[in-house]
């Protein structure tokens, strides 16, 4: 261009076409300008919302955030409570099941007392029969014995006969006789049976001694069975509640935990929405600085284009000065 204006000199036509060409390319390169200094205005506003767009978001992100953390330490807080029901449910179970261990101990206790009662009140009711039945025996030999000496006494005291001295000795022999009979019987029978009435005496007497110690430790573990019946009411009345309460708390951990994971999937939503607007932002903002690259690139070659274009007026004004 530069040989092409230095060789030959431009008519008038085409000089003035050149600088209606020139002036165009100026008002263009004005409006380029123009126009970038318009994206850039843009750009920063873009910018600027974008930022104020941000910082809802990363608020409300850090809000899930510290909702998720709460979330978290809720569960773990109810995970404790569990923990520490089931430690309590664990022990009120063994307490209840070691009371019941001694209700049923002390039941069985009883009932062995109880039968042990009605077997000594069996025997002692079979020595009763028997003693009974002795002092009968002894009562009727008595009698048999005193009738006998009435007989032989009736038979003394009337008057002997003449023909009656043999029988009267006779009967004397045999009264005597019958007395020593009567009499050894009467040892043999002591012997006999006074022992035996003794034992039946001395185990009366056992009998009722142990049954009163029966009836005071009856009486004893009745006493000592109603505070543990009132404990196991009370533990069972507090198992059902705690059961009740685990219940509650279960569905209320469900429900929350239901509730949070509604709340982090909307948060989850969100945030894909505001990263995609950040991408589309993104994607915006790229192509703005590839815009304003193009602009500049187009501007350095305008202003190139300038340059060359006042090279080549140079010689032409000096040329029409001259003319």
């Amino acid at each position: 261009m530069d040989a092409e204006g230095a060789g030959s000199p431009l008519d008038t036509d085409g000089v003035e076409h050149q600088c209606l060409t020139l002036e165009e390319l100026g008002d263009y390169f004005q409006e380029c300008i123009e126009a970038v200094e318009q994206l850039e205005k843009e750009r920063d506003s873009l910018i600027a919302e974008l930022a104020q767009l941000r910082e809802p978001a990363l608020q409300e992100i850090r809000h899930a955030h510290e909702e998720i953390q709460a979330a978290c330490r809720l569960l773990a807080k109810v995970e404790l409570e569990r923990d520490n029901l089931k430690d309590e449910i664990r022990q009120i179970k063994q307490k209840l099941f070691k009371v019941t261990k001694e209700c049923v101990a002390c039941q069985y206790q009883l009932e062995s007392r109880r039968h042990d009662l009605s077997q000594h009140a069996a025997y002692q009711g079979e020595l009763e029969t028997q003693a009974g039945q002795l002092s009968d025996e002894l009562s009727r030999l008595k009698e048999t014995c005193e009738k006998e000496k009435e007989v032989l006494r009736q038979r003394l005291e009337t008057p002997p006969c003449r023909q009656d001295n043999l029988y009267l000795q006779e009967s004397r022999r045999l009264s005597m006789e019958f007395e020593s009979f009567v009499a050894e019987s009467r040892r043999g029978l002591e012997e006999h049976y006074e022992p035996q009435l003794l034992r039946l005496l001395e185990r009366r007497e056992a009998g009722a001694k142990a049954l009163q110690e029966m009836q005071g430790e009856i009486q004893g573990m009745k006493e000592a069975l109603r505070p543990l019946q009132g404990e196991v009411s009370r533990l069972q009345l507090q198992n059902r509640s705690l059961e009740e309460q685990i219940v509650l708390v279960k569905q209320k951990r469900d429900e929350e935990v239901g509730q949070y994971r509604e709340q982090v999937e909307e948060l989850e939503d969100r945030l894909k929405e505001l990263k995609n607007g950040v991408q589309l932002q993104q994607r915006k903002n790229q192509e703005l600085e590839e815009l304003r690259t193009s602009l500049h690139q187009e501007l350095s070659i305008y202003k190139s284009c300038l340059e060359i274009y006042g090279h080549l007026c140079k010689p032409e004004d000096k040329a029409d000065q001259d003319c």
